[in-house]
Parts: C-alpha cells; structure tokens; sequence
C-alpha cells in the first residue's frame, strides 16, 4: 500500500490590508467548510516536528498561514509530497487563477518577500527534494487598511475555496498530477 500523500497549503497575505488576506481567509474557509478541514497555523514550525494531518490513506494536508514567503519556508515544505501557495493578485480577469510551478532557474529573495519558486528552487538546493507545487492566486480589488473583504474578492474566494476542494478531493492519496476544473486553464 502506497503512503498517503502530506500536502501543505500555505496561505500568504496580509489580513490587515483589504484582499491582500484572501490566502489566510481561504485557510479559515477551508477550517470551517470541512469540518474542521486541515489544522491552519500560523507557526514556523517543520513538518518533522508535526504529526500528518490525517491518517489511514487519506492526504495528509496541514496549512499554515504566512505574511510573506521567507528562506526558512525551504525548510517548511520538504516534508511534503505537494505544496500549493495560495495568495491574492492585483490584476488580471480570472477570479481564481492554478498554475503547476517548478523551481526557480536562480534562488531571488529580498529582505521583504521571496516568490514561490525560489522557495521551491531553495529547497531543492539545500535539502535535494523537490515537492510538487502549484500556486492559487485569487484576484483581489482593494488593498486599504481593514480586515473586510471587498464584494467582489469574497465571490473569487468562494470559487477558489470549491477549487482546492475539488483538487484535494481528487488527489485520494495518490502522488500524481492534477490540474482542478475551474482554474482559469478550464475557461
């Protein structure tokens, strides 16, 4: 019997700033929707030092929440078989945007942010594993101060919620590709 799968769903944003929180407002939705649904934490703490998320052959699927993307997230994801960044983006049209990213050619990061694929990239170069990542952005429209959502960036974030649903429901433990129905490759 094959192991079950450990995913990691990082939720990066700031919730003080408008739709910028929508990557840690999906993990909460995620919390409530699923009945408790993957253990969110905002912790830096490896997965080596956690139990999986579930047992039995079910994906093992913990999410954390990040303001940003650091080097030390190298360390977070090598425990895991499939990562998936969720955060807002400011421009394009497409609600909800899945995108399969591979790690980066050169290893970028600056005192305030680092991209997905460097983490990637960065993980690959100290710790020889590469896990599976995709990258959930959800489009978002305003940016102020506050924790309220705007109008249109809670409709994205439902869609976005159902998404990683359908994604997570589809993997059943296996590790193998997967691209959701409705990303925006599906329109």
């Amino acid at each position: 019997m094959q192991d079950a799968i450990r995913i990691l769903i990082l939720g990066v944003g700031n919730p003080g700033r408008g739709d910028d929180g929508l990557g840690p407002r999906l993990l909460e939705r995620l919390r409530e929707t699923e009945g408790g649904g993957p253990r969110v934490s905002a912790g830096e703490s490896p997965p080596a030092a956690r139990p999986p998320g579930n047992a039995g052959n079910a994906p093992a699927v913990d999410a954390e929440f990040r303001y940003q993307l650091n080097v030390e997230d190298a360390l977070a994801i090598k425990g895991y078989d499939l990562v998936v960044f969720v955060d807002a983006r400011e421009t394009g049209d497409a609600p909800v945007e899945w995108e399969e990213i591979v790690p980066s050619k050169s290893i970028s990061f600056s005192t305030h942010e680092m991209a997905p694929a460097s983490v990637l990239a960065l993980c690959e170069e100290l710790f020889d594993k590469t896990p599976r990542a995709y990258v959930l952005s959800i489009r978002g429209y305003e940016w102020d101060m506050g924790e309220k959502l705007s109008e249109g960036a809670e409709k994205n974030l439902a869609r976005a919620v159902e998404t990683l649903r359908d994604f997570l429901g589809s993997t059943h433990g296996k590790k193998r590709s997967h691209r959701p129905q409705g990303s925006s490759g599906d329109e």
